[in-house]
């Protein structure tokens, strides 16, 4: 397991809280932004706290792409294939990065991501949200997230 050691709980609450009060349907304009936006911020504040620790940054780096062992779980069907290539082949199609956030969440690829990465890496805490952060895998792939939202920022 992946699991970093004497993870702050109030980092952990901090992370829950804002899911608990996210809406899962029914997005309105400014929740995907947000959802990127609040990410983007603790994964800041998170890592900063990891490096103070002396922990070896090379297990928290982003991912560049989807590992192929996820892509090659039997669950990673069609259209998680449609939204990643949409997300990396076509990042001109997305208006703004309002529209990115409501997109990964939409179309249940970040959610995904989150649960076959648990299976595929027997990394439970990887799927849970209130423990997700204590999971190295957690920073790999919100900073993969992260950088296809200032890929899409830039444009």
């Amino acid at each position: 397991m992946a699991s970093i050691e004497n993870f702050p709980q109030n980092l952990l609450d901090e992370h829950a809280e804002w899911h608990r009060n996210m809406r899962m349907d029914d997005f309105r304009a400014g929740d995907g932004l947000d959802f990127l936006q609040f990410h983007r911020d603790f994964l800041r504040k998170s890592l900063r706290w990891y490096r103070n620790q002396g922990l070896d940054t090379r297990l928290v780096q982003p991912w560049r792409a989807i590992p192929s062992d996820l892509k090659n779980h039997p669950r990673w069907g069609r259209e998680l294939l449609e939204a990643e290539n949409r997300i990396v082949n076509s990042p001109e199609s997305f208006r703004s990065s309002d529209e990115l956030g409501i997109y990964l969440q939409s179309t249940s690829l970040h959610d995904a991501v989150h649960v076959l990465g648990a299976e595929v890496y027997n990394d439970p805490d990887f799927s849970l949200i209130f423990l997700s952060p204590r999971s190295t895998y957690f920073y790999n792939w919100h900073g993969l997230i992260d950088q296809w939202y200032s890929n899409v920022e830039h444009l």
